[in-house]
C-alpha cells in the first residue's frame, strides 16, 4: 500500500510539472489548498483530490495508481439540449415540461423537432431562470424519496458538456433509452463512466457509459404535490390544478 502510495505521489508531482504548475498554483486551480502536504507526502491522497484532477486537468486515476499507461482520459461529450424552442423574437418560449409519458419516448425523439412542438411550456417571471435553457421533467417511480416523490416536477438547468458537472448534485440525465433523476457521482475505478446514485437506500447505484449520456440538466428546484406524509389525493387534485394556469399548451 505504501509503495502504491509513494507511486501516486511521484505521478502527481510528475503531472504537476508537466503542466507547467508551481506546487501553490498548482493547488489553487485544483481549488484543494492542502495539495501541498500530499506531495509531501504528509497524507493520503483522497478521493476528492481525484475527482478534482480528472475535472480540471482530464487526468486518468488508473495511471495515478500505476494501473495505466495512459495519462489523460477523454470526459469531453456534449450534452447540451439538442433542441431548443424559439418565438418569433428568436427568444426561447418557456421551460419546456416532459410529463411521465413523454419521458418515455424523450430518448427516442431527442431530434425531432414536431415531437418537442406537443409539449406544454412554462414561463417562470424570475431572475433565477434567465440567461440559462431550463427543462422540466416529471418523475416516476420512488428512487429519489425522501427528496423527491412521484409525480413532483424537477427543473433542471442545462449542462453544456460532461466536464461541466458539478458531481454530487441531482441531475436529470437522458441517456439513450431513459431519462432517469438521480445523484451523479464520479467512479473513480472507471474514468469512462458515472455512478447514479438514489436517495431511496433500496436501490442501487447505476453505472454508465458517458458515451451513453445524450442530455444533462442539473436540478435547480422542483414542483412538488406530495404536500405531507398522506398525500391525500383531494389536496394533491387541487395544487394540480392551481399549477395548471402557469403552464401553456
Amino acid at each position: 500500500m505504501q509503495q502504491m502510495t509513494g507511486l501516486s505521489i511521484k505521478r502527481l508531482q510528475i503531472i504537476r510539472e508537466a503542466l507547467g504548475y508551481e506546487v501553490t498554483a498548482f493547488a489553487s486551480k485544483l481549488e484543494y489548498p492542502l495539495y501541498k502536504s500530499i506531495e509531501l507526502g504528509e497524507k493520503e491522497i483522497p478521493g476528492i483530490l481525484v475527482m478534482k484532477l480528472m475535472e480540471v486537468f482530464s487526468i486518468n486515476p488508473l495511471w495515478l495508481y500505476g494501473k495505466s499507461n495512459k495519462r489523460f482520459v477523454d470526459i469531453s461529450s456534449n450534452t447540451a439540449p439538442k433542441f431548443i424552442m424559439l418565438n418569433e423574437d428568436n427568444e426561447e418560449e418557456g421551460i419546456l415540461m416532459v410529463n411521465q409519458k413523454a419521458s418515455a419516448g424523450y430518448s427516442q425523439n431527442i431530434h425531432e423537432e414536431e415531437w418537442y412542438k406537443e409539449l406544454p411550456t412554462m414561463r417562470v417571471p424570475l431572475p433565477n431562470y434567465r440567461n440559462a435553457t431550463y427543462r422540466g421533467f416529471q418523475v416516476q417511480g420512488d428512487s429519489m424519496i425522501p427528496n423527491i416523490y412521484p409525480g413532483d416536477w424537477v427543473i433542471g438547468k442545462s449542462v453544456p458538456n460532461i466536464g461541466d458537472l458539478h458531481y454530487g448534485r441531482i441531475h436529470i440525465v437522458v441517456l439513450k433509452d431513459a431519462v432517469v433523476v438521480k445523484q451523479v457521482l464520479l467512479n473513480e475505478n472507471r474514468p469512462n463512466t458515472i455512478l447514479l446514485r438514489s436517495t431511496n437506500p433500496e436501490y442501487k447505484d447505476l453505472e454508465v457509459q458517458i458515451s451513453d449520456v445524450q442530455e444533462l440538466w442539473e436540478m435547480s428546484s422542483k414542483l412538488t404535490f406530495a404536500v405531507g406524509v398522506s398525500k391525500e389525493n383531494a389536496l394533491r387534485k387541487e395544487l394540480q390544478e392551481s399549477m395548471s394556469g402557469f403552464i401553456n399548451t
